[in-house]
């Protein structure tokens, strides 16, 4: 078994003592970015361990000792070269990879995902399906500014919950830790390796790490 360690943006920062439900959320993040990445790898004896890392510069820190990383690129995937050189990652350019423009990204790529987990959990504000919302009908996910944002306002259009007798629309904002894993967690993988470069790439990244690896000496 060949085990390749992937650090991710993401999760808790933690220096700034996290209480047990935050520490909860970023552990299930972890979870949810291993079983999402294992599920494009098919060869058995490879196994991604995902580790989050709060900020790019402790994915940097942590990468420096060996790992790939996937970063948000916060941008246009124009930027990958800018953010390489700006963090000097020239040196293992080929291990580092981005999530354009941030992991929301991937969640609104796959709006019929979104919709099947929430409408288990909430209710719909209306019969439009959240795919033919013009928010992110006929765009490509990478070129969508502030994803983040885009899934918040998504959200709260399109589904509430009711909290004694007054209706509270759903939030990505504020809960994003909270809601993010099971959103990950439910990706297709393959899905996202058409529609993304970098999750392709990574992938392969991993696949040539085992063959390596496992090449006689």
């Amino acid at each position: 078994m060949v085990i390749i360690t992937v650090f991710f943006e993401g999760g808790a920062n933690p220096t700034s003592n996290p209480n047990a439900d935050t520490v909860d959320n970023t552990n299930a993040l972890r979870e949810a970015f291993n079983t999402l990445l294992n599920s494009g790898i098919e060869n058995k004896n490879i196994k991604i361990i995902a580790h989050p890392v709060y900020s790019i510069k402790g994915a940097v820190k942590r990468g420096g000792a060996g790992g790939l990383m996937l970063l948000d690129l916060d941008g246009k995937k124009t930027l990958k070269s800018k953010r390489i050189s700006d963090n000097e990652l020239n040196d293992i350019e080929d291990c580092v990879f981005f999530m354009v423009q941030t992991m929301e990204a991937w969640i609104l790529s796959q709006p019929d995902v979104i919709e099947q987990y929430f409408i288990t959990t909430h209710l719909k504000r209306t019969t439009n399906r959240l795919s033919e919302d013009e928010a992110i009908k006929g765009k490509h996910p990478e070129t969508i500014i502030h994803p983040d944002n885009v899934l918040n306002s998504l959200l709260q259009g399109h589904f509430y919950s009711i909290k004694s007798g007054t209706k509270k629309k759903l939030k990505y904002k504020g809960s994003k830790l909270r809601l993010a894993p099971s959103l990950i967690e439910n990706l297709d993988i393959n899905t996202l390796k058409e529609t993304f470069e970098d999750v392709r790439g990574l992938l392969l990244k991993v696949e040539s790490l085992f063959l390596q690896e496992d090449a006689p000496s």
